[in-house]
């Protein structure tokens, strides 16, 4: 069993006004001692304002303010970074849109004290419910059945970012970081993690669909993700020939 003494919960947000309160809230409800990473790209709805009056009061919360819009899968990278460096041994990283539930987190951390990395699964196959509506179900579904058949790594959930990473996790992203700098980075950590012969596991979440604010998953997203779906195919057929 792994001995668990640093955590920390990290979140990328970019105006997140009406969700990023509660999503504090809720994370310090479950465990109060986690510290939390917030990184943001510079909001303009008063997102920021809020982070800051938490911070006042709340020594265990750190926010780093990026100048520009630099991509969700870039502000994870840096958050594996900055919790490998610091020496946390779990980095649990989240959505702050309230689509995942932190009362989940406890189940990836228990996951993790016999895995490497762990993923939070919508998969109905796994007891996982996905709430997403309408065209965002349909490319969620067709993106981890595409990734299961093509570049299977033994879990079911490719581009959902709620995770638990152990030190060891983190320094194989580090040693071999992803390309991907948007959504498609998801599917290419979980390949990254494969591909150093680590040991992946996933635990049943519901996904919600977000009641405030509005989705930021640009449209041009699909054909990033299938972009970065054939390149890994590519790399695992190099790999293995």
């Amino acid at each position: 069993m792994k001995k668990i003494s640093k955590i920390l919960v990290f979140s990328p947000t970019f105006n997140e006004k009406s969700n990023i309160g509660i999503w504090i809230d809720s994370v310090r409800d479950v465990n109060s001692t986690w510290d939390l990473l917030v990184v943001d790209d510079s909001s303009t709805d008063g997102t920021l304002e809020i982070l800051q009056n938490y911070q006042s009061i709340d020594p265990r919360l750190k926010v780093h303010i990026r100048t520009t819009k630099s991509g969700v899968g870039s502000a994870h990278a840096f958050a594996i970074n900055h919790a490998y460096g610091l020496g946390y041994n779990y980095l649990i990283a989240m959505d702050a849109d309230l689509s995942h539930d932190p009362k989940d987190i406890p189940r990836l951390i228990r996951a993790s004290q016999n895995a490497n990395y762990v993923v939070g699964t919508r998969s109905k196959s796994r007891g996982g419910i996905n709430e997403l509506p309408g065209i965002r179900k349909v490319w969620s579904l067709g993106a981890n059945f595409l990734c299961q058949f093509l570049i299977p790594t033994g879990v079911t959930e490719y581009t959902n970012s709620f995770r638990c990473y152990d030190r060891m996790a983190m320094h194989a992203l580090i040693q071999k970081q992803p390309k991907s700098n948007g959504y498609s980075f998801f599917i290419e950590v979980t390949e990254r993690v494969f591909l150093a012969n680590l040991k992946l596991a996933e635990v049943p979440i519901t996904f919600y669909n977000r009641r405030y604010e509005k989705s930021k998953i640009p449209k041009i997203q699909v054909f990033l993700s299938a972009a970065t779906i054939m390149r890994l195919i590519v790399g695992r057929l190099i790999r293995f020939l």
